[in-house]
């Protein structure tokens, strides 16, 4: 079973939104609803590798953004990370 995390939210309509906005992050949420509360349960969708390297491109996105350097990060054959110049 993953870890999960548990989001409370005020309303189904939220949750659903709050859903589809967690996918486009890698995350998988799944609505919880009884009675009184409705909540939103969370895990991770990739395993820890996949995860590894999506915080490390992520990070290393940002490093370059704030430098301001013209490269861009590349995922290769899903083992390690390659900055090149972006295509031209």
């Amino acid at each position: 079973m993953p870890e999960t995390v548990e989001v409370h939210v005020p309303r189904r309509e939220i949750g659903k939104e709050l859903t589809s906005a967690l996918g486009e992050v890698r995350l998988n949420a799944r609505l919880v609803e009884d009675g009184e509360r409705c909540a939103l349960e969370v895990w991770f969708a990739d395993d820890e590798h996949d995860r590894l390297l999506a915080a490390v491109a992520h990070a290393i996105e940002s490093w370059l953004s704030e430098r301001n350097l013209p490269l861009v990060v590349q995922r290769a054959n899903g083992r390690f990370v390659v900055l090149r110049p972006p295509a031209d």
